[in-house]
């Protein structure tokens, strides 16, 4: 089964567009902080001009204000129905947002291997309802993502091998990845997909169409 590829932090429609021609299958849009913040008017406007909107996952932040419930109305009438959450998470947002009609993936910035050890509880606790996906991205304690930081690959793998990871939805593996290394990063964690932003940019939020093709093929081509 060949991997699936996210770039996300995407701020232009051109970018994105280039990112699904070069056979990227989902690209990210961040509405939730950082310098690649768009606001949602504007990711929509990103969404209506691809050719197919379903491969748009929403950057999300998951809490209890009237706004937020406004934000997800918007979205999907705009078509867009993955949502990548962040913030007030609990076990009973997945199966929410699944009744609501959106796919959903967690996130888990994994610093250490309790962090991974508490996530399985925190799974677990989810019953039936669990997440999609989950995104493993590398630990930043002042930022959610896009940072460059490089994810423990080793340490994945290591709690895979003895079962830690048992019964979690599939991984896609974020935090670091170039081009250069995604294969080796692939190889190491066997993980369902990968996702990329800081290491496929010719400036923060303005990605490099040649960058983006040699990750995409360095994924899927392996």
């Amino acid at each position: 089964m060949k991997t699936i590829v996210k770039v996300c932090g995407l701020t232009e429609a051109s970018d994105s567009v280039a990112a699904l021609d070069a056979a990227a299958d989902w690209i990210g849009l961040n509405l939730v902080g950082g310098p690649r913040k768009l606001d949602l008017n504007g990711a929509i406007e990103i969404a209506s001009q691809l050719p197919d909107v379903s491969c748009v996952v929403a950057l999300v932040p998951v809490n209890a204000d009237p706004a937020f419930a406004e934000m997800l109305k918007q979205l999907s009438n705009a078509g867009i129905r993955k949502l990548q959450l962040y913030g007030d998470v609990n076990p009973g947002t997945f199966s929410d947002l699944r009744s609501a009609g959106f796919e959903t993936l967690a996130v888990l910035r994994a610093k250490d291997r309790e962090s991974l050890e508490d996530f399985s509880a925190f799974l677990a606790a989810c019953g039936d309802a669990l997440p999609d996906c989950v995104v493993i991205d590398g630990y930043d304690a002042s930022s959610l993502g896009g940072t460059g930081r490089r994810a423990d690959w080793a340490m994945i793998r290591e709690a895979k091998a003895e079962g830690i990871l048992a019964g979690w939805p599939p991984i896609i593996l974020a935090g670091g990845l170039t081009p250069e290394n995604v294969a080796e990063a692939i190889q190491t964690v066997s993980p369902a997909g990968v996702d990329v932003s800081s290491g496929v940019e010719a400036a923060i939020g303005k990605k490099d169409p040649a960058k983006v093709a040699a990750f995409v093929a360095a994924a899927k081509n392996r």
